[in-house]
């Protein structure tokens, strides 16, 4: 049974074995599959998992599957095109979801969603943020993800060729 668990440095190294899975090669068209851009370091995802609150990972027998990446605005630690996208936006009560990976074998089985909405629960955030690559090669699972099944819409564009970039975002009603 899988589970979805809080996010530990022990987990560092499960995620960046995820991410390498699913790293972007600029000859390959993989948007259909997903994937992501930046991809660190065993000891790096280890670290920012240290430093975020909300950060999640799916664990099948022992073995990290997918991970969530979460940064509240109070812990926001963003990269230059994070923090230009997002910088006349207000971080409070605000969540940024950083990266989002699953290992291939477990894409199109709900993960994703559970991971989301598990970090959506830890955090209590009222809106949500996230940077989708549209190019060179357009993420079109990561876009459907967001904005077709969760209800995320474009805000604001970053394009540094041959990269671009949208910033997506989604206000949550916050019931108290």
């Amino acid at each position: 049974m899988i589970a979805i668990l809080p996010a530990s440095p022990l987990h560092g190294p499960g995620a960046a074995a995820v991410a390498e899975s699913v790293r972007f090669h600029l000859d390959s068209a993989r948007s259909t599959e997903g994937y992501l851009l930046h991809v660190v370091s065993a000891e790096e995802y280890a670290r920012r998992f240290a430093a975020s609150a909300y950060s999640v990972v799916a664990v099948d027998e022992g073995e990290v599957v997918g991970f969530l990446r979460a940064v509240g605005g109070e812990e926001a630690e963003l990269s230059p095109q994070y923090a230009e996208l997002t910088a006349p936006l207000p971080l409070t009560g605000y969540l940024l979801i950083d990266q989002i990976g699953l290992l291939p074998a477990y894409k199109g089985k709900g993960l994703a969603q559970q991971m989301l909405d598990a970090v959506i629960a830890r955090s209590g955030a009222s809106r949500l943020g996230a940077v989708i690559m549209h190019g060179p090669v357009r993420n079109a699972r990561s876009l459907g993800f967001f904005t077709g099944r969760n209800g995320f819409s474009l805000v604001r564009e970053l394009s540094e060729p041959p990269f671009e970039w949208g910033y997506y975002e989604k206000r949550l009603v916050v019931v108290s």
